[in-house]
């Protein structure tokens, strides 16, 4: 559900393919390639294009896997693909070695906080001339953050990103209007007269002991992870922080329980029966909320984090999964023709169908696919991600420190520079081991 990541790929420094032979064969080729300008397209080796040889892929799941190559071969009937099973999470470590070894993919999906090791270690090769084509299907924020020295490394493929979810029924009955609230002003507003703690009905819920939910706070009064893109400096004694974290311990009147009760099942359930106007989750949730919705007659819409009045846009952290060609492929142009139609408007359409998960492209190519057009709560998560911080290769110990530090302020163990004093050390000790 979370992306864990952190700063921008740039962070590796003075990249090159040169490592252990295979990727830096692999880059002289690419300057070499055959470009179809008519057809946008690369060229494939006559090996691929005839099926004389198989193009390998990783994926995660067998559904995935089927249905992508199905939609593939409907375009090029020819080209055989085999597939291995092989978690995201894991496949660039297991392409170090295996590409090496000659027995990796040719392409391969990973999530985006991974990429910057792939870089660095010459398993993902730049997409060379679909750069152009990827680059005017989808935003800057997705492109941006797969690129390294001008030159994309990867295929944005799908997104999620949490979002202000609301019940457009209670809402009207409420207020007089369906439309939502655009600050947490206007949320504390209808909480003065909604909220009912003996009763536990809140006018908004969500995970509040989780430095993933409190971000679209933070981020909207000015604080953001990693300023300075430096991964030794998370920025948790910035003066910003201060400012967000001394307002968000405020919400706590908003939704007065303590971290340890803002669980999935008091969030889920009860917006699914239709007692509660506004909770924050991401689209895992779509699945549940219909259910609630037809079985208990309401309406619901998706739309952007709630900002702090006067402040800037609530950011998110959002996650990205990402296709890459191999550094070690003996066939670039194929591989860079299988990436790029992980992209395509037939290729996110076939994703969409068999995940479920959004696919990372502009939301004027998402109305036009089969299935998301007709989906009215797609558009709330696409917006959302566009004001997202992707920040490849945050530490998991990023996570723990900032969970520790939201909890300690929303449960008002502490005052709010004391639990900022603690991050900083506890941030420290963690990254020194």
């Amino acid at each position: 559900m979370r992306s864990k990541g952190a700063l921008a790929v740039a962070a590796a420094a003075a990249l090159t393919l040169a490592a252990c032979g295979g990727p830096a064969e692999e880059e002289d080729s690419g300057s070499e390639l055959e470009w179809d300008a008519e057809a946008r397209q690369y060229v494939m080796e006559e090996e691929i294009a005839s099926g004389q040889a198989p193009l390998k892929v990783w994926f995660e799941e067998d559904y995935l896997a089927e249905a992508v190559i199905a939609a593939f071969n409907e375009e090029y009937p020819d080209v055989e693909v085999e597939y291995e099973l092989v978690p995201k999470v894991d496949a660039v470590d297991k392409m170090a070695l295996a590409g090496e070894a000659g027995n990796g993919a040719d392409v391969y999906m990973t999530v985006y906080d991974r990429l910057a090791t792939a870089i660095e270690d010459g398993t993902a090769a730049p997409l060379g001339e679909y750069q152009g084509v990827l680059e005017s299907r989808m935003s800057d924020t997705f492109t941006g953050v797969v690129s390294h020295d001008g030159a994309m490394y990867a295929v944005p493929t799908t997104t999620e990103s949490i979002a202000l979810m609301y019940n457009e029924t209670l809402l009207e009955e409420l207020t007089g209007s369906a439309e939502p609230a655009a600050t947490w002003e206007e949320i504390a507003a209808l909480a003065e007269e909604y909220n009912d703690s003996a009763s536990n009905r809140w006018t908004i819920r969500f995970l509040a002991g989780e430095i993933y939910y409190a971000y679209s706070v933070l981020s909207s009064l000015g604080w953001h992870a990693y300023p300075e893109g430096d991964i030794d400096e998370p920025g948790f004694s910035d003066p910003a922080l201060t400012e967000g974290l001394d307002y968000y311990a405020d919400l706590r009147d908003l939704w007065n329980v303590p971290s340890a009760d803002a669980t999935w099942e008091t969030i889920e359930e009860a917006f699914a029966e239709g007692e509660t106007p506004y909770v924050i989750t991401g689209p895992w949730s779509f699945s549940t909320f219909d259910e609630g919705a037809e079985a208990n007659g309401f309406t619901y819409g998706v739309t952007t984090l709630p900002a702090v009045e006067g402040a800037g846009p609530a950011g998110s952290l959002a996650g990205m999964h990402v296709t890459a060609v191999s550094g070690y492929t003996e066939y670039p142009a194929a591989s860079r023709v299988f990436a790029n139609f992980m992209a395509s408007d037939a290729g996110a359409a076939v994703v969409y169908e068999a995940t479920g998960q959004i696919p990372a492209l502009d939301e004027g190519l998402l109305e036009g696919i089969e299935g998301i057009g007709e989906d009215p709560h797609v558009s709330g998560i696409v917006a959302q991600s566009q004001q997202a911080d992707l920040l490849p290769q945050v530490p998991q110990y990023f996570w723990e420190t900032g969970n520790t530090l939201i909890v300690d302020v929303w449960d008002r163990l502490s005052e709010v520079e004391a639990a900022q004093a603690k991050a900083v050390d506890g941030y420290a000790e963690l990254h020194g081991l």
